[in-house]
């Protein structure tokens, strides 16, 4: 059996593999941090975490963030521009329109009665003095049977005095006959001056029987209607609304910020939804006292002509009032650039990196022509917003929100 031999490699190879080792491991620590470098995206800013946000040194750490590449950005239509301004002389206010508070009745019976008529119907068109209802009253029944008593005895002491007098000139009748003659028509006088008084103030006049007509206090419209035939009413109860609809009123709410440039006489335009594009004039007439502490405004009321009866009571209104020249500068947005989040309006604008965008929020005001939105608040004129796009842009932080919550 050949034993077995050691055979060993010569001395002079060995270099040679260490230096071939040597290149690998160079080589593979190259090529590891050539994978390391943070690449580019297509506007230039580094590629971030998860949602866009760095892990470290972001400005805006714990804000709603939207980072969009190019291709993002493009898809979103997202373009930005500025915010517009407007100087106006008009202050836009809105209010709602109700009666004239001096031409308008509630219109009820003075005495307890059984509504035996009702003669006008919701909607007519009356005139002053004009019966709306008939009702019959026992109190008046009695009211009117002692006015027909005293004016028979006023006819009767009348005549008794007549007669003393023809005889005092005759020297037939004392002085004492005559005065008690006189003294007793008086207070027959009296009584029936009475009893007319408490007709009168029962709203029943002259007339016969139990019945008394309830009528209106002035010219205008049946606005109400509550008198139903047989029905009992008393003296608490409203039968009709007669209003006089040719004058409204409206009540407008004036914020505490342009308290200083309203006063009483200006000019006031008024819009109805009901009236696109045609405008009512009227004016103020007074201005509340009293600041309303939970809305910070204060109760103004406009005076407005409505000889056609255009105006309905209870119509929303919007009421520009003519406050002059200098008005402050207000910032206009398009109304595509608003949007509602967490309960907010927003409006987006760029962040400090390329493609980056944050939403904040703001107080809006009326819509003008242009389909644009005046901002009352949180935006400046000249400001960088979001004009087109801002619905991809919310649509993109609803999806990190819910990204977030199911984390």
């Amino acid at each position: 059996m050949t034993p077995l031999t050691n055979v060993s490699r010569p001395l002079s190879a060995r270099p040679l593999t260490l230096l071939l080792l040597l290149i690998g491991v160079f080589t593979l620590g190259a090529c590891n941090r050539g994978d390391a470098e943070p690449s580019e995206g297509a506007e230039g800013a580094p590629a971030t975490a998860e949602g866009g946000e760095s892990a470290a040194g972001d400005d805006h750490a714990g804000e709603e963030v939207v980072v969009l590449d190019t291709t993002g950005l493009r898809l979103g239509g997202i373009e930005v521009g500025t915010v517009e301004s407007i100087t106006t002389s008009g202050l836009p206010v809105t209010g709602a329109i109700t009666y004239d508070a001096n031409l308008v009745s509630h219109v009820g019976s003075r005495t307890n009665g059984r509504i035996v008529a009702v003669r006008a119907d919701l909607g007519a068109r009356v005139r002053r003095g004009q019966v709306l209802a008939v009702l019959e009253s026992p109190d008046v029944g009695q009211l009117r049977a002692e006015e027909r008593e005293a004016e028979q005895l006023v006819e009767i002491a009348r005549e008794n005095y007549a007669r003393e007098q023809r005889l005092a000139e005759q020297g037939i009748s004392s002085r004492k006959e005559l005065l008690d003659a006189e003294a007793q028509l008086r207070r027959n006088e009296a009584a029936l001056e009475s009893a007319e008084a408490r007709l009168g103030a029962l709203g029943a006049g002259h007339g016969t029987g139990s019945e008394f007509g309830v009528v209106a206090p002035f010219a205008g419209t049946v606005v109400a209607r509550d008198a139903s035939l047989g029905e009992m009413a008393e003296r608490t109860d409203t039968l009709f609304t007669v209003a006089d609809l040719s004058r409204l009123w409206i009540e407008l709410d004036i914020f505490e910020r342009d308290l200083a440039r309203v006063r009483v006489g200006q000019s006031v335009a008024v819009t109805t939804t009901a009236y696109p594009g045609r405008t009512f004039p009227g004016r103020i007439v007074y201005i509340g006292d009293v600041l309303d502490a939970a809305k910070r405004t204060v109760r103004a009321r406009v005076e407005i002509p409505n000889p056609n009866g255009a105006l309905k009571p209870g119509m929303f209104a919007t009421a520009t009032i003519q406050v002059g020249g200098g008005g402050p500068a207000l910032a206009v947005v398009p109304q595509g650039a608003l949007q509602e989040f967490e309960g907010r309006r927003v409006v987006f604008v760029p962040g400090d990196r390329p493609g980056e965008f944050r939403p904040i929020p703001v107080e809006v005001g009326e819509t003008i022509e242009g389909s644009r939105v005046i901002i009352l608040s949180g935006l400046a004129p000249g400001s960088r917003i979001v004009i087109a796009g801002a619905f991809a842009l919310r649509s993109e932080l609803s999806k990190g929100e819910i990204g977030e919550s199911g984390h």
